[in-house]
């Protein structure tokens, strides 16, 4: 979560008489800030009434101060919250065998993985169906959070098989799913289906990552098989898009849609 806290600064007297602009001055003192680590992902800025008075410069100045810094990734606007510095973007190659687990703790400053719930669940009727489940049986429920430099970015909610029911939350704490099922469940993930799209968040997405309610979110949907076609585990990954990308590469000329062909396969 964005921090609400605003650090103690070393604040600095802009001259007039400079050849350098004032706007300038404070584009340059606020990158120093950010680069040096003093202000450092996701704290918020001193409000612009703040930096006016503190400033000595007009309010102008020092919104056109911040929109430089905003056009460049480095500082990131929220309605009715005020600015903070930008977290850097987590970037998912979907073709890639990591999980949003390994990922976050590869590619994410000072990751971090909160576990929500663990807990049986009778689930919706539709994945009762998916997992062939006989009616009030229950599958185990997980909801994850991920963080990225303590700014929320990801949040998990998966369904995994009743004999998950064995597991506590010590054994998952520090693990994938797909690690779960090869390591302690003996199930390997042999295969997986996956679909992204894009949703307005609901209430409770939108508390968990922080963001406006119904503001855009990307959503991937996942349902994964062992190797005899058995459904282990149905996943469904919402990501706050200004700091989580789905991404993909190819080698050679090689047609978009077979590529994405394979993220089923």
């Amino acid at each position: 979560m964005r921090s609400s806290k605003i650090m103690p600064l070393p604040w600095i007297k802009p001259e007039r008489n400079s050849p350098v602009s004032l706007q300038m001055q404070i584009v340059r003192w606020l990158e120093e800030l950010i680069g040096s680590g003093r202000l450092g992902p996701g704290e918020r800025l001193p409000s612009e009434a703040a930096l006016v008075e503190r400033l000595g410069v007009s309010r102008v100045t020092v919104r056109l101060a911040i929109d430089d810094l905003v056009a460049r990734d480095l500082i990131t606007r929220s309605q009715g919250k005020g600015s903070f510095v930008s977290s850097p973007m987590v970037r998912h190659d979907i073709l890639s065998e990591q999980g949003f687990f390994d990922i976050v703790l590869a590619k994410a400053p000072k990751p971090e993985v909160r576990l929500l719930a663990f807990a049986p669940v009778v689930p919706p009727k539709k994945l009762a169906e998916l997992f062939k489940l006989t009616p009030g049986q229950k599958t185990m429920r997980l909801d994850r959070l991920f963080l990225s430099a303590g700014r929320p970015v990801a949040f998990g909610e998966n369904w995994l098989t009743p004999d998950a029911a064995t597991l506590s939350p010590a054994d998952i704490q520090g693990m994938s799913t797909a690690a779960v099922h090869r390591l302690i469940l003996r199930h390997p993930i042999a295969s997986s289906t996956n679909a992204i799209s894009a949703e307005i968040a609901g209430a409770t997405v939108a508390r968990r990552l922080g963001i406006g309610a119904r503001s855009a979110v990307l959503v991937l949907t996942r349902t994964r098989f062992d190797a005899l076609g058995r459904v282990r585990e149905h996943n469904r990954f919402t990501v706050d898009p200004s700091a989580y990308e789905f991404t993909f590469s190819t080698r050679g000329d090689v047609p978009a849609a077979a590529v994405l062909r394979t993220v089923a396969a």
